[in-house]
């Protein structure tokens, strides 16, 4: 880049790596109480329609919260309010000013701006709080973070039907141990030209029409069903997004970033209570990651580990994205609504 360019991604309401408190009500087909819980909920009138730009978060609970850790130097939240409804916010444990804009954008309104924050990683909690009227919601849509101004970028892709990635059914000591990931030796037989059913492998299924990246195989991604399948890949950039098809039958999951026979795997969830599909899910987002040189002169590499926590329940991936860039450092900070 001859210039500083902003550099922004979207974080989507149905992603696993936002963290609802109350959790949300699970039942598909089944519009749950809003005023008792966090309610997931579909917009797409056909069932066979994506739910990528039709999905929100919407509570009417006083005090129901949801967190989201993420690396740049600001984040807009886009959404609702109805009837009194407002909320709190903070940033690593700093109250913030919010507001809301009114008309801006065709199905969203802006929630709160926040921007100035150094380049690093941040955790932004959320509180809603209930107005006079019981009848008040909050909706949220979703995350816009802004990384910055970069003065370089590349991005890098690994398809789900690389050589890159190591794809693996489950051995017992997975279950019980994790080992550091030197211990793997993956060797699980890939068949391209399988699109059968099966719990004993990772098979090829047709995807979604998900919009990807150059580089990405448009028409299908992986699947299985088998606990304690994974899939390992090494890869090398300062931030990280792992996605696949999220919906009903994919469930609980386990990510391990550059780990060891110590580290802990975070727990995620990547089931949606509708009948449609989103498509282009973000399953997982890792920023700040080093990018120092190695002792040899090269930029050293990071690892993933991920893998199904539940039988029988689908884990999915349609390709890993890895950003590496420069960035024009900025100070001071500026919250709220425009």
């Amino acid at each position: 880049m001859a210039n500083p360019q902003p550099l922004n991604f979207t974080i989507d309401d149905s992603s696993p790596v936002i963290r609802y408190t109350p959790n949300p009500t699970f039942a598909v087909n089944i519009f749950p109480d809003p005023l008792l819980n966090w309610s997931p909920v579909c917009g797409a009138i056909d069932a066979s329609e994506r739910c990528d730009d039709h999905s929100a978060h919407v509570t009417g609970l006083d005090g129901a919260k949801f967190a989201l850790s993420f690396f740049g130097t600001g984040i807009n939240l886009f959404g609702n309010l109805t009837l009194g409804t407002t909320f709190s916010m903070n940033i690593d444990g700093n109250t913030v000013s919010n507001g809301l804009s009114r008309g801006e954008g065709a199905d969203s309104q802006i929630l709160a701006k926040v921007s100035g924050l150094s380049p690093a990683l941040h955790t932004l909690i959320l509180t809603v709080k209930k107005g006079e009227d019981i009848r008040g919601l909050f909706t949220f849509d979703y995350a816009q973070v802004l990384v910055g101004n970069a003065t370089s970028f590349n991005r890098t892709v690994i398809d789900a039907f690389s050589d890159q990635l190591r794809l693996g059914p489950a051995e017992p000591r997975y279950l019980s141990v994790f080992p550091s990931f030197s211990a793997f030796s993956i060797n699980f037989p890939r068949s391209e030209a399988d699109d059968s059913h099966s719990s004993e492998s990772w098979n090829r299924y047709g995807g979604y029409n998900a919009s990807v990246p150059d580089g990405v195989n448009f028409s299908s991604f992986r699947a299985t069903d088998l606990v304690g399948a994974n899939v390992y890949a090494s890869f090398k950039g300062s931030t990280l997004f792992y996605y696949g098809p999220c919906y009903t039958a994919s469930h609980a999951y386990t990510v391990s970033l550059d780990g060891g026979a110590n580290s802990q795997p975070v727990q995620l969830n990547a089931s949606v209570p509708f009948t449609q599909v989103v498509a282009r899910c973000l399953r997982y987002y890792s920023g700040g990651l080093s990018t120092q040189i190695s002792d040899s002169g090269s930029q050293i590499e990071h690892e993933i580990l991920i893998t199904n926590s539940q039988d029988k329940k689908w884990l999915t991936i349609h390709w890993l994205e890895m950003w590496d860039f420069q960035l024009v450092e900025s100070t001071g900070i500026s919250t709220g609504a425009s």
